[in-house]
């Protein structure tokens, strides 16, 4: 028994590092270790491993000669490079190092030798696309606008916490960025940082599901041993109540025979002390043993039990991180959409009052231009965090989109909503702002509308947009209201 539990585990292990060479394969080996797993006698293994050797011989194994097929083909690349004049001196110093390295062994190796020549190549596109494109490129706005863009964007993106400060520091970096030639590179570098936290992601998907099924797998076959076990237990305890009705017989035929009530008194105690003796002795033992083998699986039922507690607790936090702002740690539009959803049908339920608002930071391109994106960064930090920290439980606030945020107000009329409103306005202008020893207060504009049994979701939600055009049109710094005509 030992000696297969030990296959089993060898096998599992061994398929995991086959695993993505073969789709067909792949699917064959869940149902290969199911059936293995299943096998009552050692003819039944030895045909499942003979099945299996048949399904391997049916898939060409052309894996070697795939690899030196493109080592030959990232070798003919890199001389093919060392032969434009144009390239820069380190371009060419890593395609030099690249030749001297040793010939890769290794799937590994000859992935790493590809993505080398792939990042050779990127950086050699760029700098020949710079020489191509500089004597056209004069539209600076152009340039900006686009920084301004990949900035907002990396803001929306959630990546695992290990590759946050890498991915604030590309923006860092963008922030600060003169040469407009340089932001394919910064782009290829948010690129890969997805990418990477994408495949750490996976990394740990895949560790827990492993661990789920070898520990699975342990516990069925703990199961199994178990229950054998008690198969055993049973045919001895059957047993000695075959002795104990053996010795019933013995004694009712010795009290035919007895003469003296005294002389069968004693062969009844001393029967029945055999009995209680050999009941005792079976119970212990069956106790015994039953309480380590259970003990041993009420352990590995916590110890599984423990890790999927674990990973619910990691895939929760990951959930609740996708709902996040990155940037002013408020809910994000996703996150806007999923509650504005059960407001509005809460609403049309129950047909209590339900008003939503749109706010938006006046001038806040000047600040950007004037003071920097950092600059820009802290004032809707400060104004998220003031905003969220302004309003009653049952309202909901999310950062919506730029310097744009949404809000909902259930359940008081458009008069108090206006004066709650008109509160925030006047909460987030006393905000002292101090930029580049500049005093500076920031105002907001604020559109707001009631919903009606009749609207949408989307209906009131650009009523309230066209109220907050018409409060930035009319002045800026003030809450304007706009509602059609009631039902």
């Amino acid at each position: 028994m030992a000696s297969s539990i030990a296959i089993v585990r060898l096998l599992q292990q061994l398929l995991k590092r086959n695993h993505r060479q073969n789709k067909t394969i792949d699917k064959y080996q869940v149902r290969f270790l199911k059936k293995l797993q299943s096998a009552s006698t050692i003819e039944a293994e030895i045909e499942l491993f003979d099945e299996y050797s048949q399904q391997l011989e049916t898939i060409p194994n052309n894996l070697e000669d795939k690899l030196l097929e493109g080592h030959l083909v990232s070798r003919q690349s890199q001389a093919q490079l060392q032969q434009i004049q144009s390239l820069s001196g380190s371009i060419k110093s890593r395609i030099e190092e690249m030749r001297d390295d040793s010939e890769p062994y290794t799937v590994i190796e000859y992935h790493s030798e590809l993505k080398e020549l792939i990042k050779i190549y990127q950086r050699a596109v760029i700098e020949l696309s710079k020489k191509a494109m500089k004597p056209t490129i004069d539209n600076k706005e152009d340039v900006e606008f686009i920084n301004d863009e990949l900035q907002l964007l990396i803001l929306e993106l959630d990546v695992g916490q290990a590759f946050v400060k890498k991915l604030d520091q590309v923006r860092l970096n963008i922030c600060n960025e003169s040469d407009p030639f340089s932001l394919p590179h910064h782009c290829l570098e948010v690129i890969t940082i997805i990418i990477d936290s994408t495949r750490e992601e996976r990394r740990s998907s895949r560790h827990f599901l492993y661990t789920l099924n070898d520990s699975l797998t342990q516990f069925y076959l703990n199961f199994a041993q178990t229950l054998k076990i008690t198969e055993n237990d049973f045919e001895k305890q059957k047993e000695a109540f075959v002795t104990i009705k053996n010795n019933a017989q013995k004694l009712k035929e010795n009290s035919e025979k007895e003469q003296t009530i005294e002389s069968l008194r004693k062969q009844i105690a001393q029967y029945a002390t055999n009995v209680e003796e050999a009941m005792a002795a079976q119970e212990k033992q069956q106790e015994e043993k039953f309480r380590c083998k259970f003990q041993g699986m009420v352990r590995q039922i916590k110890e599984l039990q423990n890790e999927t507690q674990s990973y619910q607790k990691t895939l929760k936090q990951q959930n609740k991180q996708l709902h996040i702002d990155f940037l002013t740690k408020i809910p994000n539009r996703a996150a806007w959409s999923e509650r504005l959803k059960i407001e509005v049908t809460r609403f049309k339920r129950y047909k209590n009052t339900l008003n939503i608002a749109i706010i938006d930071i006046d001038k806040f391109k000047s600040i950007n231009d004037s003071f920097g994106h950092l600059a820009g960064d802290k004032v809707l930090n400060v104004i998220a965090q003031t905003l969220q920290k302004s309003i009653r439980n049952a309202d909901y606030i999310a950062r919506y989109g730029g310097e744009e945020f949404a809000l909902l107000l259930p359940e008081i009329s458009p008069v108090q909503t206006e004066l709650a409103l008109n509160k925030l306005r006047d909460r987030i202008k006393a905000i002292p702002f101090q930029f580049k020893k500049e005093n500076l207060s920031i105002t907001i504009s604020i559109g707001f509308t009631t919903f009606l049994l009749s609207d949408s979701a989307d209906d009131a939600f650009e009523r309230a947009d066209t109220a907050l055009y018409q409060a930035k049109n009319t002045g800026r710094d003030q809450v304007v209201f706009l509602q059609k005509d009631s039902e």
